[in-house]
Parts: structure tokens; C-alpha cells; sequence
């Protein structure tokens, strides 16, 4: 919540400077930018604050943030989509206030307040997106869906302040990459190795006859060393030559049961090997989403408590009652029956991760 809010004032600021400035490029790119990190960050980021049945202090903070958020982006997009603005601001505000001016168009400019933005923990946040994206590159890589849980996850950042960072942001970035352990990467070489060419096209007009000498002198240096250099744009010093980064073709081999992704000098490095109970927990997470999804198609709404039913082969059983108590929160579930959906259940043959299953979700009386 304190993070967004410093965004939010942040935007505020940005865009008050830019239209002061008779720009308005910067100010729409800026608030695109905000409207993808309050979606695809911090909204899914609270999904279970906003769903509980609790109505404690953490919803209600989780609400009044985004409505908050949400009514100063209408104002900041009233001079773009005029329209759109008017449309959020009568639902969020009018709607319930008749006392509010009647239009946003007829609303005060959202003033920034400079103690809310604190840069430290926009950066922390920034960071942990960037690692979030890195790691999801390298499951990617690894053919491992994100609901498939991870044993171990290692990490490489550029100082000692992003480690102390890391520490503070290790539970949520585990949570986004689905991992039991985040780990501070110590040694890449024992995940990673790295070979380096001269990019031929780039240094043969430019060195001729010189380029089989930079070749056998790269295949001699440290390519770790020279991988760094070159995520870090810097020059290296290659049989006499200084090279510029792009002269230099870099590629990442990693070591059997790991996938990696880097950039800018941030590696990610994912353990691929996937125990049993991992695998089921996985499965377990299919059948979640699986479930999720039939209760949009039977039309429940977010808060409605429903009976799910079951049938399907030995692994289903094992996980389905293994994993029972997380399934049946996350789905809202007051019984997970295992027999054939019966009566007005909304019913589904489905393939899980080549398991056959049939599932049918009812609304509980």
C-alpha cells in the first residue's frame, strides 16, 4: 500500500511538471506505465485481501488504497480520455457522494504530497519486478509453468544495498516465482558458464587480419570475467585491442538441472529438478485454476461458498487429499466430494497434466 501510494504521487508529479511544460507525450506514457503496475502488480499482488471474508483492517486498507489510486487516476486522465475519466468518477465518487462537484471536470488538480513518495522502496519494488520478470523468463526457458512450485531459486544483483533490498522483498518475490527458497548467487560458476566470440561481422572490417588473434586470445581469458564486462557495457582488453561491449558475442550454458535468464548484470538461475511432492503440489495448483475457472463459467459470484465434486485416477485421489485444505480455500469450497457431479452442478471432463478428470462445482445451501 505505501509503495503504491508513493507511485501514485510520484505520477502526480510527473505529469503536473510535463503539462506545465506543454507536454503531452511523457504524461500518457507515465500513466500507462502506472496503469500496468497497478493491474499486473499490485492488484494481483492483494487478489486474497481483496476476496477474504474478513472484512479486518488489511482489506480495508487494500480498498481504500485502490480507491484512492483509482480517483486520482481518473482526475490525471481527464484532460486524455475525457470520457473514460467521467465514467470512473461517477462510479467511484458521485455514486455515493452527492455533495462531490458534479463532473470530474469540475474537480480540483490532484496536488502531489512529497512525504508520501519514498524513492528507496519504489526502487525496491522496481527491482523485485525486474527479478520477477527475469525468473519467469528462465521457468520459461525450463518448459516450468509458474503454478508449478520450484525447490530453489538463486539470484545475482548488482551491489550489496540490492542485497539488503532482497532480504526485505524475499517473501513476495518467492511468492511471484513460486519458489520454497530464494538464494543470493555466490558463484555463478557453479550454475552457469559462459563462452565468448569476436562478433565477426562487427570487428572484421575494422581488425582484418587481427580478428584470429582477438579469437584466440578471447579463448584463453576468463569468460566469466569478460561476460561481466560486457553486460556491464565496458571495454576489455583483448591481445592489445580494446573492444567495445557489442564487439564481443556473449552466450550463457548452463549447467544440467538449471535454467537462467540475466540482464543488465541481474541473473536468475532456476533448480529444475522437480521432486514428487512438488510435482502434486503442482498438480493441485492446476486443479485451483481449474476450478476458478468453472466457477466464472457457472456465473458464481467472488464470495459464494460452493460444493465441488471429483472423480478421477490414483494420482487425483493422493493429491486431492493431500492438498485438500488449500484447495478447498482457494476455491471457497465448504466439500470436496469425491463422486460424479450431481443435481445443477456446472460439470467439466478435463485432462490435468495428462490426469483425466471429471469436476463439477454447485453453489452451497
Amino acid at each position: 500500500d505505501r509503495w503504491l501510494i508513493s507511485e501514485l504521487h510520484q505520477l502526480v508529479a510527473d505529469v503536473t511538471e510535463s503539462l506545465e511544460d506543454y507536454d503531452t507525450m511523457t504524461p500518457t506514457d507515465r500513466i500507462e506505465s502506472f496503469v500496468e503496475d497497478l493491474s499486473n502488480w499490485y492488484v494481483r499482488r492483494s487478489r486474497r485481501r481483496f476476496w477474504k471474508s474478513e472484512d479486518d483492517a488489511d482489506k480495508q486498507s487494500a480498498y481504500r488504497t485502490l480507491h484512492a489510486c483509482l480517483v486520482t487516476l481518473a482526475k490525471l486522465m481527464a484532460p486524455f480520455t475525457p470520457f473514460i475519466a467521467e465514467e470512473m468518477y461517477q462510479n467511484l465518487i458521485r455514486s455515493h457522494d452527492a455533495s462531490a462537484p458534479p463532473s470530474v471536470h469540475l474537480c480540483d488538480w490532484p496536488e502531489r504530497d512529497a512525504s508520501k513518495i519514498d524513492a528507496a522502496l519504489n526502487d525496491e519494488v522496481r527491482l523485485a519486478m525486474r527479478l520477477a520478470s527475469l525468473g519467469r523468463s528462465a521457468r520459461g526457458k525450463a518448459g516450468i509453468k509458474v503454478r508449478q512450485p520450484v525447490r530453489r531459486i538463486y539470484v545475482k544483483v548488482r551491489s550489496k544495498q540490492e542485497e539488503d533490498a532482497l532480504d526485505r522483498l524475499r517473501v513476495q518475490l518467492s511468492e511471484e516465482l513460486n519458489v520454497k527458497e530464494l538464494l543470493l548467487i555466490e558463484d555463478e560458476s557453479n550454475y552457469l558458464r559462459y563462452k565468448v566470440l569476436p562478433n565477426l561481422p562487427v570487428l572484421g572490417p575494422k581488425h582484418g587480419k587481427d580478428v584470429g588473434k582477438i579469437r584466440a586470445a578471447l579463448a584463453e581469458m576468463d569468460a566469466g570475467v569478460v561476460a561481466a564486462a560486457v553486460d556491464r557495457g565496458e571495454s576489455t582488453e583483448v591481445a592489445g585491442f580494446q573492444l567495445a561491449a557489442e564487439e564481443i558475442l556473449v552466450s550463457a550454458v548452463e549447467q544440467e538441472g538449471f535454467a537462467s535468464a540475466q540482464e543488465s548484470g541481474y541473473v536468475v538461475v532456476v533448480d529444475t529438478e522437480l521432486s514428487p511432492a512438488l510435482l502434486d503440489e503442482g498438480l493441485a495448483r492446476e486443479i485451483v485454476h481449474r476450478i476458478q475457472n468453472m466457477r466464472r463459467e457457472a456465473g458464481f459470484e467472488i464470495s459464494d461458498r460452493i460444493t465441488t465434486y471429483w472423480q478421477g485416477d490414483d494420482d487425483m485421489r493422493r493429491v486431492m487429499n493431500t492438498h485438500a485444505d488449500y484447495i478447498a480455500a482457494e476455491t471457497l469450497s465448504l466439500s470436496l466430494e469425491d463422486s460424479a457431479p450431481h443435481g445443477d452442478a456446472h460439470r467439466e471432463d478435463s485432462a490435468i497434466d495428462g490426469h483425466e478428470v471429471l469436476l463439477g462445482v454447485r453453489k452451497a445451501t
